[in-house]
């Protein structure tokens, strides 16, 4: 028997046992059949093609559906070149195809989410079909693999809603899942309570490649294998029974199976519409991850700040102000003794950027396309530059020019005074060849990490090209890329993504060095280099920060948070190394053997973004919108 999922049950999910009921062709012109799959992964040279292809063709044959929706993943890097392929699985098929992004669709192209805009459409939407309503979440971080929903996404979801009503039915997709563990969008307590009042019957997720289903406090919850796996989901919608049907087609049952009924009708059991940002207290937030082994004391909290955006970027403190950029494209500066704001800047795009202080100028760029120079005192935009695409990567000042990559696949030297032009740099072209992380500098040349494999040196006064290295024998996916170059003594310091921290000679390029971390990997968290030792994050299930000796890449001590570190790197001052962890803690360690002394949990939301310290103050920011100001502690030991 298959269980149905009542009103008085609050949507309890029934799932179908072996039986494989045949399913009757809807004949109420208010009925109709979607289809649903996600993960179609479509690369170069026909990667995934025929697979995806054969089972498109299945649908429009067996099912006829009205439409069909893929939940993200489209692609496998987000290059313009995939979906091409992508155009020959749906050719011809007859019906129309939705979309939402997948982190494979953004992660690794600079351009992702403007060519999926450009190809399959609006990465955030909804839209009406027989009386019921689709809602297309971008859970999307550009550059990343975490999900996360923006405030102002979440805004315009609570206007969408408000708008439909309490009754009308409404599905949402979105790439990430939400309601089981492990969290993968931080902040999918927000979206509960922004959906709760509403008519929501079930939410379609994709990301897992595992076929499955679940009830997230009372909505019915599904996920699928990869398109190219061999799985997608029929779904009657049928108005005479007022139920949708779910039956999921897999390799080991290419015969769909029901697997769960869901009644059409609003439930009255439904709270009243709170504005989203409004703490009610409703569906508790939960940690990202569970609470890390290390018990230490925490720090003091001085002050807290929201900013109207989410952070990612690396927070930057001088002459008593905080300086941060965040996801909604603005560029704070904050008083650094109470967060009081001293001034708000805007760009027209997302703020991966992080911002650089120079000549009375902060320096920032943004998904808009544009370099911007605002001045120090009151956050006047003194220029704006174009260049060719998003500029996610962050600048180096010497000689007067400010160099920063683009996603054009340049590298720009600006005049500091004016944002003229002074030179271009052009990778050699490649669907990878652009840069996202921080540059270096020498005073005399400025050093990038592409995702072309290479790390670059170029003439701080010319751009023109001082010397080339390879940062990885493997794929472009260990590149030198996202960690930025850590700069002295005559040697570039930088990690590539197949767990390798190069030491290069400033001046030739000769290597000096390499180390390989033998747990966590050095490749994303940039490295800091102070007093002869290099301060660096690493990725993996531990928490690993490490030390290494800048002189000969001797490890020096390793420690373990217990907790994930991505993006983050180390703030070093006073003695102690900062650094974040995705589950929204911030860490201290002393600096001479790596002993955790402190720590502190921000609201929920990842914490990617790379911390500031100084004069006994450090400083983070997080997904949750929310920028801290804490005390260190004292220093208890120096180094012998």
């Amino acid at each position: 028997m298959i269980p149905s999922i009542t009103r008085r049950d609050l949507l309890k999910l029934g799932v179908a046992s072996g039986l494989s009921p045949a399913l009757r062709w809807l004949p109420d012109p208010r009925s109709f059949t979607f289809a649903f799959f996600s993960d179609t992964h479509l690369g170069l040279e026909g990667r995934n093609l025929d697979a995806c292809r054969s089972l498109v063709v299945e649908m429009a044959e067996r099912m006829r559906p009205a439409l069909a929706i893929n939940g993200g993943d489209v692609t496998d890097y987000g290059w313009a070149g995939e979906y091409d392929g992508y155009d020959q699985v749906l050719a011809g098929i007859g019906f129309p195809v939705h979309h939402v992004p997948g982190n494979h669709d953004v992660r690794w192209a600079p351009r992702g989410l403007q060519i999926f805009r450009e190809r399959v459409g609006a990465p955030f939407r909804s839209f009406d079909h027989a009386g019921v309503h689709f809602v297309l979440l971008d859970s999307t971080v550009p550059l990343s693999h975490y999900g996360h929903y923006e405030t102002a996404q979440l805004r315009w979801l609570e206007a969408d809603l408000r708008r439909v009503g309490r009754i009308t039915p409404v599905l949402l997709f979105t790439h990430h899942w939400v309601g089981r563990a492990p969290v993968m969008v931080d902040n999918e307590d927000a979206l509960y309570r922004a959906i709760e009042p509403y008519n929501v019957k079930l939410v379609f997720n994709g990301h897992g490649h595992s076929d499955l289903l679940w009830e997230w406090n009372g909505i019915a919850s599904t996920m699928n294998k990869g398109l190219y796996q061999g799985s997608y989901q029929r779904v009657d919608v049928d108005a005479l029974a007022a139920e949708v049907r779910l039956a999921r087609r897999t390799t080991e049952q290419p015969d769909p199976r029901l697997i769960a009924t869901v009644p059409l009708a609003a439930s009255r059991d439904k709270r009243p519409v709170y504005p989203v940002g409004l703490n009610i207290g409703a569906a508790a937030a939960r940690p990202v991850a569970a609470v890390p082994a290390p018990v230490v004391p925490e720090l003091e909290r001085r002050w807290e700040r929201r900013l109207t955006g989410g952070v990612m970027s690396h927070l930057l403190v001088a002459d008593g102000t905080l300086y941060v950029s965040a996801m909604d494209g603005s560029v704070n500066a904050l008083r650094a003794a109470d967060g009081a704001p001293r001034w708000k800047a805007q760009t027209d795009g997302y703020c991966h950027s992080s911002p650089v202080l120079a000549d009375g100028r902060v320096i920032v760029g943004s998904a808009d396309g544009q370099v911007y120079a605002f001045r120090v005192r009151d956050g006047r935009r003194l220029w704006a530059r174009r260049t060719g695409g998003p500029v996610y990567a962050s600048a180096a000042v010497a000689k007067g020019v400010a160099a920063i990559a683009s996603g054009d696949g340049n590298v720009y030297g600006l005049n500091l005074a004016d944002g003229a032009v002074r030179w271009t740099f052009a990778l050699p072209p490649s669907p990878s060849a652009f840069a996202q992380s921080p540059a270096g500098t020498d005073g005399e040349r400025f050093f990038i990490g592409a995702w072309d494999k290479h790390v670059y040196a170029l003439d701080a006064a010319t751009g023109a090209l001082a010397w080339r290295q390879p940062g990885t024998d493997r794929s472009f996916a260990y590149s030198p890329a996202i960690g930025g170059p850590a700069v002295g003594g005559g040697t570039v310091y930088i990690p590539a993504n197949g767990n390798v921290l190069h030491a290069f000679d400033a001046a030739t390029g000769a290597t000096r060095w390499t180390y390989t971390s033998p747990g966590d990997k050095v490749g994303y968290s940039s490295p800091a280099l102070v007093d002869g030792r290099i301060y660096v994050g690493c990725l993996g299930d531990r928490g690993e920060v490490r030390c290494i000796s800048a002189a000969d890449g001797r490890e020096v001590w390793v420690a373990a948070t217990g907790s994930t570190i991505y993006d983050s790197s180390p703030a070093v001052a006073d003695g102690l190394v900062s650094i974040g962890s995705v589950d929204g803690s911030l860490w201290v360690l002393a600096a001479d053997d790596g002993r955790i002394v402190a720590r502190h949990r921000l609201p929920t939301g990842h914490l990617l973004s790379s911390p500031a310290a100084g004069d006994g103050s450090v400083y983070a920011g997080s997904f949750s919108d929310v920028v801290v100001g804490l005390t260190l502690p004292p220093r208890t030991m120096d180094r012998a």
